[in-house]
């Protein structure tokens, strides 16, 4: 599903994509490593609506990999590619520190928090 937005909203959704990134980087050091990649996985999702937002004037609304449809017009093959393995690898993680009983390391974090980096620099790049 998808979603019409004011393209003026995509700058809300950078500064939830930046916010978010700090927060996660905050929970490692707090050793909160599930808050910290639930932070990562959002920042994830915010980049993605703040480029589709700028770009298509819309963002995915439905399931969270829908965003990767948008996308694929956007960044080049190779682009997109490393977008979508970053990103599956957050949304992998999803359930699993949101709504699980098992724990996350202190690796697990610092991964989520690379990929959530590697997006949200690729979308930086792009919007600028």
């Amino acid at each position: 599903m998808v979603k019409a937005v004011n393209p003026g909203k995509a700058v809300g959704y950078m500064t939830k994509a930046e916010n978010s990134l700090r927060m996660a980087k905050i929970g490692i050091d707090q050793q909160a490593y599930d808050n910290a990649i639930m932070s990562a996985i959002h920042s994830a999702i915010n980049a993605l609506d703040a480029l589709t937002t700028s770009y298509l004037n819309k963002r995915a609304s439905g399931s969270h990999t829908d965003v990767l449809e948008l996308i694929k017009g956007i960044f080049s093959s190779n682009e997109y590619n490393d977008m979508k393995k970053q990103f599956m690898s957050l949304i992998g993680k999803k359930n699993e520190t949101e709504y699980q009983p098992d724990l996350m390391s202190q690796k697990d974090a610092q991964i989520a928090i690379k990929c959530a980096e590697r997006i949200l620099s690729k979308v930086k790049a792009k919007m600028n």
